[in-house]
């Protein structure tokens, strides 16, 4: 049976009852037992275990209370009773109760010994428990005696350390301003001997006050005093200068920060013997004023107290690190603060240093400085992966930042334009791991510094050895390219995806340079690219040799991409040397560029690669056209241009067809890129007369040929194509015919049966085939048409008086239609023969009106009406069998 100490009056006792005051069931302390045996039972990594550990404490926490009930009701007795007289404390005996006055209230179960998960049995304290006073016998049995439980102490809503911090806080504050008050306004009405002996006398009473408080372990007062007595040493100095200082000495801003560093070393050795963490904390806002105020003389002195000042602060940091005070956990984040305080007064010091040097030197070195910084920054981050310390991270990064900061100024106070790629790639190096994801953020890291400082590189070789800008570029890329198989992870893939963002870069603005010839060859403007030099094209043959570096799926596009740009850029310059004499080179070497990019998408591994390549024949085919046009050597004449560029898009079309293809879309894409130079050469040839391209009568047949050699294309795609055929013959037929209208009109050939014969005899043969090959879709879907084609125009044409040939013309048609119909046993030619010739009968009849008597008409019709009565039984089974075999007809 568990036994638990009695919340009345602290005895071990059962739930059921105390043998010492008495007490009867308690259903807090039963619950307790039953709580106490289910975690007994409940493994430790059981997840349910938490609530009922939750639930014991709770009732822990419930039994206090009553406790506490206790204790209050008891001295509500005693108060209004004397306490019975109480025998001497008898020694605990070891089967007698553990009493004393001093014992817990609630307790866990004594049963006995608890065995651990490790086996050995836990041992109770050998020091045995304070005795509790014998209650005596009678009616005060149940009531413990007064003072046997301390009452209840209240909490307040702030704690005590907190009262204290604050009120040293504000004393401090409040005296320091009192001191510099005092130091600026208040020691004008004392002489310099008073001043001196008030300042001197505080300070050195302030410096001495921390080691009087620390032996009396008042360490928080004595922390406040060293901060005072930092802030007063500093006035004190100063003002003492200012007093005593020699006729005709400067209290300038170089006086100030020598001063400054002179008191940094003072309180670096305070430290070292007070070992008090506000010195050190006290430091740094001083360490910042002295150099601001250093930095503002001249660059000797400048640079000479800002490394001492340096210098002092890493002193200080070691002694801080060294020496503990009574606050180790705020004096280790005063050393790493001291220390990345030193690092940043060293790398100020350097950039005071570099803004006293002559201008033409400072391009140069803000570009040394903006690569020290990118190799800063890709320490940071492998300092990180490798998992150093905390101070080593903070040193690390604090020289990174400076150094960023100083790259900026430098770049921003050299006004080099070439300085903007490095400053954006170090913004980015820096920023950049603060928004990517965490899977990804290192190898971003990495690589965006490996980036920054491959462009500081370049950058410092463009303005210290005037190196040109694309070659220096492409240097630093081939450089980390070769680099990257030999460096060991993470640094090979950062300098591998750094070299690509690089490459990748320097080719586009390469590209650009190139791209802004045209506009030269053109219009006469270079669009803001003013480099039409050697280095283009060479720089981009150089590209096309590095290919090699790539992987092989994006060799072919790498190569196509910078032979297209390096002969454009090249035929350019050549142009330009002489345009009169080489004015047909740009044409040739853009048709050089449409038969690379041909090649590529021919060739090309990639979709992007192949889709690309089609868009550069359908690009640089126009541009060709264009330049031959604006050819004196040349002299493509009128209409030939169109023509050309037709006969490119129907090769396009076909090749596009017919040549091995790997997918789906890239085929596609250059069949509409191939109907889009079609139409827009075919639209040129029409309207030719307004672009002065066929205003010579010769050249009306151009629009011709044009259709025709499309028509072409399409009816080779058509056989070539391995699904959706009749959607290219559909197109070849439209085309074919607005072919030969065109060449029909160029003839002012008038007649219209030369318009429509032609199409539906094609369209009749067509329809032959398919109705011999298919039989089950019937003469109206391949035959109809044909026959409306040949025959609704001219028959249109003939009512109402028009040519006696061609009235003989249409009904010998239609004859022959309705022969055709009967003969294969096919609807729709003799349907559409017999409303034709039905059509032409009654046209002739209409003709012939006023040639016949007025009495015929009725004859005929009494007639023909008698004759229909008398046989109205067999025509109509007659009419019957026409109509079924007309039904059986296909």
């Amino acid at each position: 049976m568990n036994t638990y100490n009695c919340p009345r009056c602290g005895s071990p006792s059962t739930a059921d009852r105390c043998p010492v005051c008495g007490r009867g069931p308690e259903p807090l302390l039963a619950r307790l037992g039953e709580l106490d045996a289910v975690l007994a039972a409940m493994p430790v990594t059981l997840k349910s275990r938490a609530a009922v550990e939750a639930e014991r404490v709770d009732v822990l926490q419930g039994l206090t209370q009553v406790a506490a009930r206790h204790l209050a009701e008891a001295e509500r007795q005693a108060a209004q009773s004397p306490a019975p007289a109480v025998p001497s404390p008898a020694p605990q005996t070891p089967d007698g109760p553990v009493t004393g006055p001093l014992a817990p209230p609630v307790t866990g179960p004594q049963a006995g010994p608890v065995t651990p998960a490790g086996g050995a049995p836990r041992v109770a304290p050998s020091t045995p428990l304070p005795p509790y006073p014998v209650l005596p016998q009678g009616p005060a049995a149940h009531t413990p005696p007064a003072g046997a439980f301390p009452p209840a102490r209240e909490r307040g809503e702030v704690r005590s350390k907190t009262v204290q911090t604050v009120l040293l806080s504000l004393g401090g504050l409040l005296v320091a301003a009192a001191l510099i008050i005092f130091t600026a306004v208040a020691w004008r009405n004392m002489g310099n001997s008073g001043r001196a002996a008030v300042l001197g006398g505080v300070t050195l009473l302030l410096l001495a006050v921390p080691f009087a408080l620390k032996r009396y372990r008042l360490w928080a007062t004595a922390e406040t005093f060293a901060a005072l007595a930092s802030l007063a040493l500093w006035c004190t100095t100063l003002a003492g200068y200012y007093l005593y200082r020699p006729p005709g000495a400067d209290f300038g801003p170089e006086t100030v920060g020598a001063w400054t560093a002179g008191v940094l070393v003072v309180l670096t050795a305070y430290r070292a013997a007070a070992r008090l963490t506000a010195t050190s904390w006290a430091m740094l806002p001083l360490a910042l004023i002295g150099a601001s105020y250093a930095a503002a003389g001249s660059i000797g002195t400048a640079v000479v107290l800002m490394l001492a000042i340096a210098a002092t602060l890493g002193a200080a940091s070691w002694i801080t690190g060294k020496q503990p005070g009574h606050y180790a956990k705020s004096d280790l984040w005063a050393g790493r603060l001291l220390t990345c305080a030193a690092v940043i007064a060293a790398c100020s010091a350097g950039l005071r240093a570099a803004f006293g040097v002559a201008d033409p030197v400072v391009p140069a070195i803000a570009a040394a400085v903006a690569a020290l910084a990118a190799a800063n920054l890709v320490g940071v981050y492998l300092a990180r992966r490798l998992g150093v310390t905390l101070n080593t991270m903070l040193i690390a990064g604090s020289a990174a930042a400076s150094l960023v900061l100083c790259a900026w100024v430098l770049a921003a106070r050299s006004g080099s334009p070439e300085l903007v790629i490095p400053s954006l790639a170090l913004f980015a190096a820096g920023f950049l791991p603060f928004v990517t994801p965490e899977s990804r953020r290192s190898a971003w890291a990495f690589s965006t510094a490996v980036t920054a400082g491959l462009a500081a590189v370049a950058v410092f070789a463009t303005v210290a050895f005037d190196a040109p800008d694309l070659s220096a570029y492409f240097a630093a890329f081939l450089a980390a390219r070769l680099l990257a198989p030999v460096l060991a992870e993470p640094l090979g893939s950062a300098f591998r995806s750094a070299s690509l963002v690089v490459g990748t870069g320097t080719a586009l603005v390469t590209s650009l340079v190139a791209l802004g010839g045209l506009g030269y060859l053109f219009w006469g403007s270079d669009f803001g690219w003013p480099l039409y030099d050697a280095e283009v094209p060479i720089v981009l043959v150089a590209f096309a040799f590095a290919t090699v570096l790539l992987p092989r799926r994006f060799r072919v596009d790498a190569i196509a991409l910078a032979l297209t740009f390096a002969v454009e850029s090249a035929a350019i310059l050549w142009w330009d040397q002489d345009p009169a004499r080489f004015d047909a080179v740009p044409t040739v070497a853009l048709m050089v560029c449409g038969a690379i990019g041909l090649a590529a998408a021919l060739f090309s591994r990639t979709l992007t690669g192949r889709c690309s390549g089609w868009v550069a024949v359908a690009v640089w085919a126009p541009l060709a056209g264009a330049a031959a046009d604006a050819s004196d050597t040349l002299d493509p004449g009128d209409g030939w241009i169109p023509l050309w560029l037709t006969v490119t898009a129907a090769s396009m079309l076909v090749i596009a067809v017919g040549a091995p293809r790997r997918s789906r879309p890239d085929r596609v894409l250059a069949a509409v890129l191939a109907h889009v130079l079609g139409g827009t050469s075919a639209v040129l040839g029409w309207f030719g007369e307004i672009f002065d391209w066929t205003s010579d009568a010769h050249g009306e047949l151009i629009p011709a040929a044009q259709f025709g050699i499309y028509a072409l294309a399409l009816a080779g795609a058509a056989i070539m194509a391995p699904v959706r055929k009749w959607g290219y013959v559909i197109a070849s037929l439209c085309t074919g015919t607005l072919g030969w209208w065109s060449m029909l009109i160029a003839l002012e050939v008038g007649t219209l049966e030369f318009y429509t014969a032609p199409p539906a005899a094609v369209l009749f043969l067509i329809g032959l085939w398919r109705l011999e090959r298919r039989p089950e879709t019937g003469s109206w879907s391949t035959l109809a048409l044909p026959i409306l084609v040949g025959i609704a125009p001219s028959l249109i044409t003939a009512i109402e008086g028009g040519e006696e040939v061609r009235r003989v013309g249409v009904g010998a048609a239609a004859i022959a239609v309705i022969i055709a119909g009967l003969a294969r046993r096919w609807q729709a030619p003799l349907v559409l023969g017999s409303i034709a010739l039905a059509v032409m009968t009654i046209n002739e009849l209409t003709l012939l009106g006023g040639r016949i008597p007025v009495w015929i008409p009725p004859a005929i019709g009494g007639a023909i009406l008698i004759t229909v009565g008398a046989t109205f039984e067999r025509r109509r089974r007659d009419l019957r069998r026409i109509r079924d075999s007309l039904k059986a007809m296909r």
